[in-house]
């Protein structure tokens, strides 16, 4: 039988050992008769060979000890399972806060895994570090508490469920108890909601309730589902069978890669099959893209938090507020409930909120989100203004401008918006200027925390960030820009949400000269030599938009620049946006193009098919061109907005050019629609009718209808559909 390399080593010393203390007996034995020893080494003198045997039995008995003794009890940074020779440097896990602070050093003290009952005592003290730190993260309402102080001053208002197809007209449940007792079965939930709908507050709240029943929850963020994974492992916990535990999964939305067999997708998958989980998303993201990103990820349940009723929640929540002496004013509902732009804000937990800390007076002024978000962040910023200086006496810069400089510098950078790397923050902002003061300032707005050894930042909500950026780029807009300076603006495309804060913003002003400032530079920068391609078309693009939007002489303005330009991406930009203002002749001219040129058409599809997220990459013009790309993402959204009840609300020019362009991604693809979403799509069609559009037009609808109702054949396809 093979032995152990570390038995021969040990029985190796063992005999060296034994040789030298005869040596060192014999030594003795001669040296007694030169001198005495003093002490008790004199013992050793006189009885040296009683000496020697005593010794060599300890040596004997010592290695007897060593070779039975377990191979993996002498390798104190092992984990269970793991080979006592096995290299364990690589399994270090990085420091940081993406899993419980205490799980690396209590890995290496750990006893082999087992008994059940060191395994849960090991799990309850994992799941209490994670709760606790969830409890701790900051909130971006008015009060400006953690989540777990909000729960301990009452001051949580339950949620109401709906079921996901019924969440028009659903009743709803109670959110944190019908969530609780729905993973306590061992169902698998996402629970889908409205930026600021409360949604990781209710998964706080549904920690407390598992808590409360001898449930594990183990919270985490999304984002750091591969780091929670590798601590677990090394930890020494099976994650094959963790029946103890629940896992709660905050902020789907915000990862990246949920790509299948992506390491973030892999790392989540992993974890669903070792617990049933409640994964938060927002509504919007959820649709948009992740339920195309992966096939893999199931659930049980899906459910929507709904929205507040004035009545029940806002009402329920100014009464816990008043109870905790943190308003005294009542009639902020009064106010509320006699405004009705007031009423459909207060919907939204967050803005209801926000609305505490504006008070009554100043909630007569609010006529819209993006007027609640410059009040509230007004108000905040000079709060923050008094705090900072009372500390830094020597300060004298405002925190709006600092907190907008952040947003833009995340925008510019393409950084991470979850995830801003706060080293690279601070050494832009505060160079050689008051750094403490301004990273107290950044801080008011900046919830930070570590991932893999490193500091990273978030904004309290990330529905401020879009708020700050937007605000950051209506002051410049504002400002005499040269085209180099409008390049460096607006070359990034802006998401949906940060260009209505920003058309909601520049509303706000009635600047009845800033639609021909956008004009004039529109007409610079086509005539720029020199700039590029990409970058042009980008930044006019966006300028027709804002003109479209802000500017009460945008039909003659847009039209001026229409007879001047001869881009067909650009073209279809304008005449898309006068077709909203109700322009017949650009509808005229839009349904000729489309007829007789491919180009255009594939311009405009191009762009439908970009802004919807079908197309990830690249910049314009975007061309839907073979081999096609898939569709998947713009046609949920698309008949999504065609059933909607303010659809029918647009001007009948625009909805023909977005039917008309829709239906022909199907058409160039040979493809079929039916069922339900051939009966919106019919519907849609139907309601044109008696809008003032020509005979020919209406036909032409007609026939692209009936051409995609059933399979198609390629080559009977009528010969104006051809690409």
């Amino acid at each position: 039988m093979t032995r152990p390399p570390r038995m021969v080593v040990a029985v190796a010393v063992a005999s060296v050992l034994s040789v030298a203390t005869v040596l060192t007996g014999l030594i003795t034995n001669e040296a007694s008769a030169q001198q005495r020893w003093p002490g008790w080494l004199e013992l050793i003198r006189t009885h040296p060979w009683h000496s020697l045997g005593l010794l060599a039995s300890i040596l004997v008995g010592l290695t007897v000890v060593l070779t039975v003794l377990p191979e993996n009890a002498t390798k104190a940074t092992g984990f269970p399972g793991m080979p006592a020779d096995a290299d364990t440097e690589g399994a270090t896990l990085p420091p940081g806060e993406t899993g419980p602070a205490s799980l690396a050093g209590s890995a290496e003290m750990a006893p082999p895994m087992d008994r059940p009952e060191e395994r849960r005592d090991r799990l309850k003290h994992l799941s209490t570090e994670l709760v606790n730190r969830l409890g701790r993260r900051r909130t971006a309402y008015p009060l400006d508490l953690s989540l777990a102080e909000l729960h301990r001053m009452d001051l949580f208002v339950p949620g109401r469920l709906a079921r996901y197809q019924e969440r028009i007209t659903g009743a709803g449940e109670q959110a944190t108890a019908a969530l609780a007792a729905r993973l306590q079965a061992r169902e698998s939930v996402l629970l889908l909601g409205e930026p600021g709908s409360g949604k990781s507050l209710s998964l706080y709240g549904v920690a407390l309730a598992l808590q409360q029943v001898g449930v594990l929850p183990v919270p985490l963020r999304a984002l750091d589902a591969p780091e929670v994974l590798a601590e677990l492992r090394g930890a020494g916990f099976d994650t094959t069978a963790m029946s103890e535990v629940v896992l709660l999964v905050d902020g789907l939305d915000e990862a990246s890669d949920l790509v299948d067999g992506e390491p973030l997708a892999t790392a989540l998958l992993d974890l669903f099959r070792c617990a049933p989980a409640l994964v938060t998303s927002r509504i919007r993201e959820y649709e948009e893209w992740i339920v195309f990103e992966t096939t893999s990820f199931t659930f049980d349940q899906v459910f929507v938090l709904r929205n507040w009723s004035v009545e029940v929640e806002f009402a329920d929540y100014l009464v816990r507020l008043q109870r905790q002496r943190l308003i005294a004013d009542p009639d902020l509902y009064r106010t509320v409930v006699t405004s009705e732009r007031l009423t459909r804000l207060v919907q939204r937990p967050l803005y209801a909120r926000m609305l505490t800390l504006i008070g009554p007076d100043a909630a007569t002024r609010i006529n819209s989100a993006s007027t609640l978000y410059g009040e509230y962040l007004n108000r905040l910023s000079r709060a923050t203004d008094l705090a900072v200086r009372g500390s830094h006496p020597r300060w004298s810069g405002h925190s709006l401008p600092v907190w907008q400089t952040a947003a833009w510098l995340v925008h510019a950078r393409e950084l991470p918006a979850d995830a801003i790397p706060v080293a690279e923050l601070h050494a832009t902002l505060t160079p050689g200027r008051a750094r403490s003061a301004e990273i107290r300032v950044l801080d008011q707005v900046i919830d930070r925390r570590t991932v893999h050894g490193t500091e990273v930042g978030e904004f309290l909500h990330y529905s401020f960030y879009e708020y700050l950026l937007a605000r950051d780029i209506r002051d410049h807009l504002l400002a005499a820009l040269s085209p180099e300076q409008a390049v460096l603006l607006l070359r990034r495309d802006l998401s949906r949400e940060v260009r209505h804060h920003l058309i909601g913003q520049l509303a706000e002003l009635a600047d009845h000269r800033l639609g021909e400032r956008l004009a004039g530079l529109y007409r610079q920068l086509r005539d720029e030599a020199g700039l590029d391609t990409a970058d042009r078309l980008t930044v006019c693009n966006l300028l027709v938009y804002l003109i479209s939007r802000t500017s009460p002489s945008a039909p003659e303005h847009l039209d001026a620049l229409l007879h001047q330009e001869r881009d067909e991406f650009l073209l279809s930009s304008i005449l898309w946006a006068l077709c909203h203002h109700r322009s017949d002749s650009a509808l005229a001219r839009f349904f000729s193009m489309l007829q007789y040129d491919s180009a255009f058409r594939a311009c405009s599809r191009g762009y439908v098919l970009y802004y919807y997220g079908d197309v990830r990459a690249g910049r314009p013009p975007f061309l839907d061109l073979p081999p096609y790309p898939p569709h998947e993402r713009t046609t949920a959204r698309v008949l999504a907005i065609f059933e909607s009840t303010t659809f029918q609300a647009i001007p009948a020019q625009r909805r023909y050019v977005d039917l008309y362009t829709f239906m022909d991604i199907y058409l160039v693809r040979h493809e079929v629609i039916d069922g339900r979403r051939l009966s919106t799509l019919r519907s849609a069609v139907d309601a044109l009718s008696g809008q003032g559009l020509t005979r020919e037009m209406s036909e032409k609808l007609s026939e692209m209808l009936q051409a995609i109702s059933r399979r198609p054949i390629a080559d009977a396809s009528s010969a104006s559909f051809a690409e």
